[in-house]
């Protein structure tokens, strides 16, 4: 008697299903690659000496701006009446958060860290080797992003919220204070996410194809400089050509400022003289106290005396400004992503 043998399933199994099948398993395999780089990047960034660097330098520029500013207010912050306390929180929150917490620092620690993204790998020959894991290039830089984003995401969250808290203790306000300051957190906590992103994906295309540190430092320094240091130059040195040559379109510190006050303004954010002051002046976002603002003579604070209240220069529709940045940012992201497919990849 002849023993009966069991047929091979997979002769039997329709070659679409099969198809299927395998595809499925290396889908997952890919996703779980993509999980794992997630992982070891966003852990690589929590490290104790990074996550105290930043949170200490953005302790300090808060600390010592509402040191200055609470000595120059007449009276006591306390002892005045709580719209006028929530306004000045408020604003001097919003104005150091978009240089610095939001800005400045933020932009120097994801610049570096988003730079190393490929070229880190690359340089030091770990790149050739996770090449032969079933990991394919696109799926490595992404994995990479978004653990630098949510690395990012949370510690530019406690930064804000850290800034807040400093501020509302030194001026020795109220609760209510603080948590009339919490909703405005949410702005600029949204243009954080923004920030981190476009530097994140502009710097990361500068990892792809650029393997010199020195170039990504150069150009981290750049921005930093061109942002929130070079308007105010063109503003001041030649205000009728800024506005007749269109020098605006170029200038990403007043777009970026305009972005920022977009997103104040969908909450209710009412600025204050010195907000609007110092935004037009920095990064031309109102009318510049160097013009003649005797026309635009608003009101007089009886707490804080007589104010200027400066109209918008509105030189470009803010949701431009929007769409601009994410167009550059989406597309660096694509060609990106084009190069490291394409990318000759070698032992060094």
């Amino acid at each position: 008697m002849e023993e009966i043998t069991q047929p091979d399933i997979s002769a039997i199994v329709p070659m679409e299903i099969d198809s299927k099948r395998k595809r499925r398993k290396k889908d997952g395999k890919r996703n779980f690659g993509l999980f794992i780089i997630f992982q070891k990047t966003f852990l690589e960034l929590l490290s104790l000496r990074r996550v105290l660097s930043y949170l200490g330098l953005s302790i300090v520029f808060p600390f010592v701006f509402t040191m200055i500013v609470s000595g120059s207010l007449t009276g006591t912050l306390a002892d005045m009446s709580i719209d006028f306390q929530i306004a000045t929180v408020v604003n001097y929150f919003a104005f150091y958060s978009f240089f610095w917490n939001a800005g400045i620092l933020l932009i120097l620690y994801c610049g570096l860290t988003a730079s190393t993204f490929i070229s880190s790998e690359e340089s030091g020959g770990t790149l050739i080797f996770l090449l032969t894991k079933p990991i394919r290039r696109t799926t490595l830089y992404v994995g990479k992003f978004l653990g630098y984003f949510v690395n990012m995401a949370i510690l530019q969250f406690i930064s804000l919220l850290f800034g807040l808290t400093i501020t509302c203790t030194l001026f020795d306000v109220s609760s209510a204070v603080f948590i009339a300051g919490m909703k405005f957190l949410v702005p600029i906590y949204l243009y954080a996410l923004l920030m981190i992103a476009v530097i994140g994906l502009m710097l990361g295309f500068l990892s792809i194809i650029n393997k010199r540190m020195v170039i990504s430092v150069l150009v981290i320094m750049f921005l930093i400089i061109f942002i929130y240091f070079l308007g105010i130059i063109f503003r001041v040195a030649i205000p009728t050509y800024y506005e007749s040559g269109h020098l605006y379109l170029i200038d990403i510190g007043y777009n970026l400022s305009l972005i920022f006050t977009t997103f104040l303004g969908y909450f209710g954010f009412q600025p204050i003289p010195f907000f609007q002051q110092n935004f037009g002046l920095f990064f031309g976002t109102y009318v510049s106290m160097f013009s003649d603002v005797s026309e635009f003579l608003g009101s007089a604070d009886p707490e804080n005396g007589l104010t200027f209240l400066l109209p918008e220069t509105g030189y470009v529709n803010p949701i431009l400004s929007i769409i601009v940045m994410v167009a550059i940012t989406a597309l660096l992201f694509i060609l990106g992503l084009i190069i490291l497919e394409r990318k000759d990849i070698g032992p060094q």
